[in-house]
Formats: structure tokens, C-alpha cells, sequence
């Protein structure tokens, strides 16, 4: 009998450790989609895709909105632009493919939207890093990219 019961404490130290070991799991969504380039793997901590949408409209241009969220508890900084991609797959220059620097509250969502340049845009890639200090000295995008 006293074997039943240690085996029964053992059992029951198992499930418990195990019910605890569960809930240390980060269950998180992460950042999968084919659209979305994270260039710092901290982003991952703290950043979650909620939605992301597009379509081509009437007049042939293509409007895109992604939705994220800030999961921590403290206020972030995130540096995004949107690169607009031809049918060759060469990005197309233009002047709202910039880098953008935004604060994200604590537990708050925000939106990156844009419409395509022009009707040769067949595809986009949103990019996300955290902001660097050389951003204010930066011209466009395509004078030289973030680095770090």
C-alpha cells in the first residue's frame, strides 16, 4: 500500500510539473507571411501580425493593409516601408517607399497601409526593423539602406 501511494505522489508531482513546464510555452503567433521581411529578429519579441490585406483595384493599382500589434508592456519604436515589386521583380523607386519611424503603445495596435505607384506593381514587401540613429540623416530609401 505505502508503494500505491508514493507511486500516486509521484504521479501527481509528474502532472504538475508538467501543467507548469506547459505555461511557460510562448504560444504567440509569430510573423509568417510571405509579404512581411523582418530584418531584426528582436522584433519578434514584441511584435505581432494580427491581419494583413490587399487587393488590385479597378484602376489597377494595388492598396495594402497590415495590422500589428505591440505585445509588450512598454511603448516601442519600429522603423516599416513598403517596397512596391514589378512583374520582373525589381523594386520600383518611388517617393512613399520611405522609411517610416513610428511609436507603438503598450498592448496597442497599428496599421501600415499604402497604394501602389503605379499599375505595374504586381506585388509588395513590408519591412520592419528597429529604428538606428542614423534615420534623420537618411535622404530615401534607396541611398543606402539600415545597417547594423
Amino acid at each position: 500500500m505505502k508503494n500505491l501511494s508514493n507511486m500516486f505522489v509521484i504521479l501527481i508531482t509528474t502532472i504538475a510539473l508538467f501543467g507548469c513546464a506547459q505555461n511557460q510555452v510562448d504560444i504567440r503567433p509569430k510573423i509568417i507571411d510571405s509579404h512581411i521581411l523582418i530584418e531584426n529578429t528582436n522584433l519578434n519579441k514584441w511584435l505581432e501580425l494580427e491581419k494583413i490585406n490587399y487587393f488590385k483595384r479597378k484602376d489597377g493599382l494595388l492598396v495594402v493593409e497590415a495590422k500589428f500589434k505591440n505585445t509588450n508592456s512598454s511603448n516601442k519604436n519600429v522603423a516599416y516601408k513598403i517596397d512596391w515589386i514589378d512583374k520582373n521583380g525589381l523594386t520600383q523607386k518611388s517617393i512613399l517607399s520611405r522609411w517610416i519611424v513610428s511609436e507603438v503603445e503598450s498592448n496597442r495596435s497599428f496599421i501600415i497601409n499604402g497604394i501602389s505607384p503605379s499599375i505595374t506593381v504586381s506585388d509588395f514587401e513590408i519591412r520592419l526593423q528597429e529604428p538606428t540613429r542614423d534615420d534623420k540623416n537618411r535622404k530615401n530609401s534607396y541611398h543606402s539602406e539600415y545597417q547594423n
